[in-house]
């Protein structure tokens, strides 16, 4: 049975969610400049990722959403 579209995107929200912890333990444990940028691009990526699914959510769609690889 496949899920509901409601299920595809509480799971991308939590992916978002686990993204934004992940980087930012990454970037204190590293303490430098980098470590910060990377983590930011990588929650900006996440974050627009997200974003995407919930306008294509909000407009209707009814198809299942699929996660990019490394999401």
């Amino acid at each position: 049975m496949a899920r509901a579209p409601i299920d595809d995107l509480l799971h991308r929200v939590n992916n978002l969610l686990g993204t934004i912890q992940m980087q930012v333990a990454a970037a204190r444990a590293l303490d430098d400049q980098q470590a910060c940028l990377d983590a930011l691009r990588l929650i900006a990526e996440a974050a627009e990722r997200t974003h995407e699914e919930v306008q294509r959510f909000r407009a209707g769609g009814t198809q299942s959403f699929t996660a990019p690889t490394g999401s």
